[in-house]
């Protein structure tokens, strides 16, 4: 093995490699261009002296020798995560960046103004916005804060908090229900066709009351996006299940019945324990609780 320290920078390269299976995939994980994550994990290789992955045209899997150093990466990778975040929980300057993780639906639709509002008492802060389908390991410091839409979180070291119930119902356009002979309704959606969440989502509560109901139904659109299921459902491609939060708004959706529990979830606040002392982090935590509560009857489908 060539003496010369292994380079940090290669290394969270091959992590992101090795977590991804792809060179593109972990180009943008690191923002940069596979090209360059292709020279680093040669530059790497030639360190080591050894392949560290085999390639395929399925993309990049571990050698014996990569998962072994893998393991060893990951160690290095947590006790450096584990001191920012140590010394960022310490930070008390109401200035610098936060990074706000969260879905498309809850931004356009709820947390706009709330962001406006912060950033108006706050203006030396810069919120760093990542709308994001999938969990935030807030341990690796993808963001700072998590505002996401579902079930209690479960993955990782995090602190909860539950804001308020999202309500959900069924809706329709108006140019789909003038071309229908019956009203959807839960007890007749076979009949119709369906937009729904993307496979990967099948454990979500609204997910799993469709598949109780849909029984020989056409799905029609499937899609990993709220806001692009709710375009689809108002432009009449079929009938979907909605958070009213967002369906109200469109004037062109008709709520097909009362908000279902079943189908309901829940709006959290997530943050790592290291951080729940940051000054800029707690700032916006107690700020974005307060005003959500507030619209807690219209996130709930109440109001």
């Amino acid at each position: 093995m060539d003496e010369k320290p292994l380079a940090w920078e290669e290394l969270q390269t091959f992590l992101a490699a090795a977590r991804a299976g792809t060179l593109s995939g972990a180009a943008r994980t690191l923002d940069t261009s596979a090209a360059t994550v292709l020279r680093r994990l040669r530059v790497l290789e030639a360190s080591v002296n050894t392949s560290l992955f085999t390639r395929s045209p399925r993309g990049y899997a571990l050698t014996p020798a990569g998962s072994d150093l893998f393991e060893h990466v990951q160690a290095m990778e947590a006790q450096v995560l584990a001191a920012e975040r140590r010394l960022g929980g310490r930070d008390q300057r109401l200035s610098g960046t936060i990074r706000v993780a969260t879905v498309d639906d809850v931004v356009q639709a709820v947390l706009g103004p709330i962001l406006a509002g912060f950033s108006q008492r706050h203006p030396a802060l810069c919120l760093d916005l990542l709308i994001d389908s999938e969990y935030t390991d807030l341990a690796r410091r993808t963001a700072d804060v998590a505002i996401p839409a579902g079930l209690q979180p479960q993955a990782g070291d995090v602190i909860a908090k539950r804001v308020c119930t999202i309500g959900v119902a069924l809706y329709a356009s108006r140019e789909y229900l003038r071309r229908q002979a019956t009203l959807p309704s839960l007890d007749n959606l076979s009949v119709h066709r369906i937009v729904r969440a993307d496979e990967a989502r099948s454990r979500i509560p609204m997910e799993e009351l469709l598949d109780r109901h849909v029984d020989g139904a056409a799905t029609a659109l499937r899609s990993n996006s709220m806001l692009a299921r709710v375009a689809a459902v108002r432009d009449g491609v079929g009938v979907g299940m909605l958070p009213c939060f967002v369906a109200d708004t469109e004037r062109e959706l008709v709520r097909l019945g009362a908000v279902l529990p079943e189908a309901s979830a829940a709006l959290w606040i997530l943050v790592h324990p290291d951080l729940r002392r940051n000054a800029r982090v707690r700032a916006f935590v107690d700020y974005t609780y307060s005003e959500l509560l507030r619209q807690q009857d219209r996130i709930a489908g109440q109001a």
